[in-house]
């Protein structure tokens, strides 16, 4: 069991919402001298213009509107996709607050830039519509239908909703699917939430193993919210028996739920996987100038991989994964003002995006690199599948590394504290 004396932000569970806003940047963002001594090269720059890729506007930058997206297939093949501009034909099925997008796909070669496939497809909103998927796939939405293409880029129907698709979710290993629809007839309610009033629209919720059609799960919920899953459950916290004490445990999908570690926090925690079996716990330090400190910890025996102290002037957090759980890449926003949950960004209030490539067993930053542009909705990194190469869009061109071999991972050590 664990017990941590410090952090965490907000809790997680069915019907409450994972809080990223206050993510942070970790501490080789201060120098730490963790982070790598010589900046690497890349292995290859793919020029994106001549893809027909252009900067989107400043109006992007506000609202975290989806304009693009990577991801790998495989170790060899990266999925690119992006807005082309240009007035669109309405078609018949357009809805009058469709805002539809011409988004081009082109499946590319890691080792060598050559485009091996490419076509386009139509989006009629500025959400998220991509997700990675096994088996050389990736999860495609479009309006409240999901589709799965692979190599190819032929889109093959995979479900379909009669109401709005609130929310797609997948786990860091790709094996699990979230599906967010709203309750048919649910009625949508205004509540208070933290700091301001807030519209709960009930939803049903169904996770299936990636590929299925065979839900694991149904359950509904009194809004849209991301679950913290697993390879065989979701974590959540609970309130403790004392005030800034939260129970963190685990809740299988068959069998009953486990206690993991007891973890001490001035605020209500929360809970990032980076791994099928590691979770970041990250919350708030009693001194108000000390930073964010952030835990990770084997889900499995609970124990503590490694700690950092992150600092808090980053905001909107994007992660991504590689499927064994060897490393992950954390990107985020920096700002030059303090920023809440509900706040929006102007473009004055944005100094830069920076992106780290951790090691998950140790917490080591093994690369770090700005991305420019500053795209905040995320998408812009990817990380291969076995954690060997990863991809940036920067400075007109994709980026391509070659990631070194992982060291040995080293012993796990339980944390020990007071009862």
């Amino acid at each position: 069991m664990i017990f941590i004396k410090g952090p965490v932000l907000r809790r997680a569970g069915v019907g409450a919402a994972i809080t990223l806003c206050a993510l942070a940047c970790p501490s080789f963002c201060r120098g730490d001298r963790s982070a790598p001594e010589q900046p690497p090269l890349p292995a290859l720059r793919i020029d994106v213009a001549s893809l027909g890729y252009m900067r989107p506007s400043d109006f992007y930058l506000s609202y975290r509107l989806s304009s693009m997206s990577m991801g790998f297939f495989d170790n060899d093949r990266l999925l690119f996709t992006f807005r082309v501009g240009g007035l669109l034909r309405r078609v018949p099925s357009d809805r009058p607050d469709d805002e539809d997008q011409q988004i081009r796909a082109l499946v590319l070669d890691v080792r060598t830039g050559r485009v091996l496939k490419q076509t386009e497809w139509r989006m009629h909103d500025r959400n998220r519509y991509l997700w990675a998927y096994p088996d050389s796939r990736f999860l495609v939405r479009i309006r409240d239908s999901l589709y799965l293409a692979g190599p190819s880029l032929q889109l093959l129907p995979y479900l379909s909703s009669d109401t709005t698709l609130r929310l797609v979710e997948t786990s860091p290993d790709r094996s699990l699917t979230l599906i967010e629809t709203d309750t048919p007839g649910g009625k949508p309610e205004i509540v208070q939430g933290d700091g301001a009033p807030i519209m709960e629209q009930p939803v049903d919720v169904e996770l299936l193993p990636s590929g299925s059609r065979k839900p694991i799960l149904l359950s509904n919920a009194r809004s849209a919210a991301a679950f913290p899953l697993m390879d065989d459950g979701m974590l959540e916290f609970l309130e403790g028996r004392s005030i800034g004490d939260w129970v963190l445990q685990e809740v299988f999908f068959r069998g009953k739920s486990k206690m993991i570690a007891h973890i001490g926090s001035v605020c209500r925690p929360s809970l990032q996987p980076i791994s099928s079996k590691a979770v970041l716990v990250m919350g708030c330090s009693p001194n108000t100038g000390a930073g964010m400190p952030v835990y990770a910890i084997a889900v499995g025996d609970g124990s503590l991989l490694w700690q950092q102290q992150w600092e808090s002037k980053y905001v909107w957090g994007f992660f991504d994964y590689a499927v064994n759980g060897s490393r992950f890449a954390y990107e985020s926003i920096e700002v030059n003002r303090p920023v809440s949950v509900f706040d929006t960004l102007d473009p004055e209030d944005i100094i830069r995006q920076l992106v780290g490539v951790y090691d998950t067993g140790t917490g080591r930053m093994e690369l770090l690199k700005d991305t420019v542009p500053v795209l905040t909705a995320g998408q812009n990194i990817a990380l291969s599948p076995d954690g060997s190469r990863f991809a940036v869009l920067r400075n007109g061109a994709i980026e391509i590394y070659n990631l070194p071999p992982l060291p040995a991972a080293p012993a796990k050590t339980p944390l020990t504290g007071p009862k």
